[in-house]
């Protein structure tokens, strides 16, 4: 009932009756002091007739008196006039004296009027009583002087008794008038005090309404105005009172909740920019965001290269870091798998129960084993270096309602684009520590690897057996394939500086080719430049654009059978690329491996280096271009795109 009261619905609709109200009753009141001014004007003007009627009966009397007639035709002439007139004049007085003491004006009025006696004015109820004393006075002693014969009355002694007596029916007519209208006066300033008074209620009521509608309303509403003014400046976190109306005071804990939802969400985002380690980050979330997330567990789980298994890469409960090993996990046949092909958060309820009805779900028994009842799968996969999934879980059963699921579905996407640029990140420091480890072990072995040189050198020229010669040969091969590998390792773990010049790629194409027959790598396949090729300018460093090519062809080589045709080709893709195509008729690439092919380290060729696309990718990005492989039946495609020279 309280809130009901307080709801804005009630107190406006309340304030729009009370004004009705109000109207309705001042209209009420000044309509019936309207009807009892024009009642009071009536009685006024009726006791003014009364005051005039005795001077008009004085006044025909006395002009009777000067001409009364002295023959029958004259009289019986007075009798049709001066007779009509004076009994008209006694019916006028004794149906407005039984008005004035009945109050009932009926007789003398068009329209009904009550007699409205004042409380408290004895002098009016004085006038009226005399006014009818001296009537029936007068009356009497007139309708004696006429005499009982209607058809010869005594007009004469008439007229004579209203000149010696009406004197006191004129007072008391003419006192009686003057009390009406001083009573009138009063009436009309007592109406007058009563419609100012109404006024100054209605205003004082309209003036609390306005005061009440500012306070509950306005007021409440112009402050949440401010806030959201300054939070879309980027304020975010405002705070507004919690007051007025029971919507308002609702709107304001909305907003407040939303604000400071908001302000934890830019706070977990901009911890998850900072963020370059996947252990520090799941820390801080663990620590600070366990309220906003609803989680009592957090983990982490990496899905490993050969996307067969999983990887607890970081995890803490009840804030606090789990250590420990990072146990792995199969992906294939769960959960993890599912909500990484959905690609939204997963809501996973009675854990332990699912756990126990699928054996594979061996992930969500190591959660459940935490006495864990329900938990959220969020998988990172867009633009993730590696795809992963965040695991949210709590004790508390039912804890992950719908609003809370609509919430994480519509923070996912910002949540996984910042936490991949953590793995990006933990994943870019790993390789840059194994990239500076084998540039390191590269310069630590070049020595004993020329050294070696020297010594196959010495041994080749010596008298040797066959079979001597036959390990030499194959000795020197490897010499020379752990001198490529070096070579790679350094070229991809150094910087690198261009010598941009402008470059024909056609030309190049042609001498790479020339230069690339020549390898033991290629020997057996045809390397052939008779695809299109297109005059194309670029601007690039000519001896690594050399390498790209060179790699290309080499890894063409190998992956082509014996007596393959590979073939090269340069077009103009429009007027702002350059696409160079290397495609040879090799298997087939898995398509789970070409995703990770440009990754370091990474090799479809059991001899394979891993560092070859890597390089390839390296330098074309170098060089703002693009590269990309696709392999169907029969045919693999190595595309190289390069902008132009405008």
């Amino acid at each position: 009932m309280r809130r009901l009261f307080n709801s804005l619905r009630f107190q406006v609709s309340a304030a729009f009756i009370a004004l009705l109200l109000l109207l309705a009753l001042a209209s009420l009141v000044t309509l019936s002091a309207f009807q009892r001014q024009l009642d009071a004007q009536a009685v006024v003007d009726i006791a003014a007739r009364l005051a005039l009627g005795s001077s008009q009966m004085h006044m025909q009397a006395m002009n009777y008196d000067a001409h009364a007639p002295r023959d029958y035709p004259t009289y019986y002439r007075d009798v049709n006039l001066y007779y009509r007139d004076l009994t008209a004049q006694i019916e006028l007085f004794d149906a407005i004296v039984m008005g004035f003491m009945s109050g009932d004006f009926s007789a003398v009025l068009d329209r009904p009027a009550a007699w409205m006696q004042p409380a408290g004015d004895p002098r009016l109820g004085d006038a009226v009583a005399a006014l009818e004393t001296a009537w029936a006075e007068h009356r009497k002693g007139l309708l004696a002087a006429l005499g009982d014969d209607t058809d010869e009355p005594r007009l004469e002694w008439a007229a004579e008794y209203n000149i010696e007596h009406i004197e006191p029916l004129e007072r008391a007519s003419a006192a009686l008038a003057d009390r009406l209208r001083e009573w009138a006066e009063v009436e009309h300033e007592r109406l007058r005090l009563l419609a100012l008074l109404l006024i100054g209620a209605a205003a004082v009521v309209t003036i609390a309404l306005l005061a009440l509608l500012q306070a509950y309303t306005l007021r409440p509403v112009q402050q949440m105005l401010d806030a959201v003014r300054r939070s879309t400046d980027g304020n975010f976190g405002e705070q507004v009172p919690e007051a007025g109306a029971t919507e308002i005071r609702d709107l304001s804990t909305g907003f407040n909740a939303l604000s400071a939802r908001l302000h934890l969400l830019f706070q977990l985002l901009d911890r998850l920019q900072q963020g370059n380690d996947v252990d520090e980050m799941v820390e801080f979330l663990s620590r600070d965001f366990r309220g906003l997330l609803r989680f009592d567990w957090i983990g982490v789980v990496l899905v490993t290269p050969d996307n067969a298994t999983v990887r607890l890469e970081a995890s803490a409960l009840d804030g606090a870091p789990e250590l420990g090993g990072k146990p792995l996990f199969r992906l294939s046949g769960t959960l993890l798998e599912r909500a990484l092909e959905r690609g939204r958060p997963m809501l996973i309820q009675n854990m332990a129960e699912q756990a126990k009805a699928n054996r594979n779900y061996e992930f969500l028994r190591s959660i459940a084993r935490r006495d864990l009842a329900d938990a959220v799968f969020l998988p990172v996969v867009a633009n993730a270096s590696a795809p992963a999934v965040i695991a949210f879980a709590t004790r508390e059963p039912g804890r992950y309602d719908e609003p809370h699921m609509r919430f994480l579905t519509n923070i996912a996407q910002l949540i996984a684009a910042s936490f991949a640029r953590t793995v990006h990140f933990a994943e870019r420091g790993r390789l840059a520590a194994i990239g500076e480890f084998a540039s390191g072990i590269a310069h630590e072995l070049r020595s004993p690897l020329a050294t070696v040189s020297l010594a196959l050198d010495h041994f080749e020229k010596q008298e040797l057996p066959e079979g001597s010669r036959r390990r030499l040969a194959l000795s020197r091969a490897e010499s020379q394939r752990m001198g490529r590998l070096l070579d790679d390792m350094l070229l991809y773990a150094k910087p690198l500086k261009l010598a941009a010049t402008p470059v024909d790629l056609v030309a190049l194409a042609r001498e790479t080719l020339a230069q690339a027959s020549d390898e033991v790598a290629c020997a057996g396949q045809a390397l052939t430049g008779s695809g299109r090729l297109d005059r194309a300018m670029v601007l690039g460093d000519q001896d690594r654009l050399r390498q790209i090519l060179l790699n290309l062809l080499r890894n063409a080589c190998e992956a082509a059978p014996t007596g393959g045709r590979i073939e090269l080709s340069v077009r103009a893709d429009g007027e702002r690329w350059a696409e160079i195509e290397i495609t040879n008729p090799g298997e087939p690439i898995p398509a789970e491996l070409r995703e990770h092919l440009f990754k370091p380290f990474v090799s479809g060729k059991g001899a394979g280096t891993g560092l070859g696309l890597a390089i390839v990718q390296r330098l074309t990005s170098l060089h703002a271009g693009e590269v990309s492989l696709s392999s169907d039946a029969g045919r693999t495609v190595a595309r190289v795109r390069l902008p132009l020279i405008t």
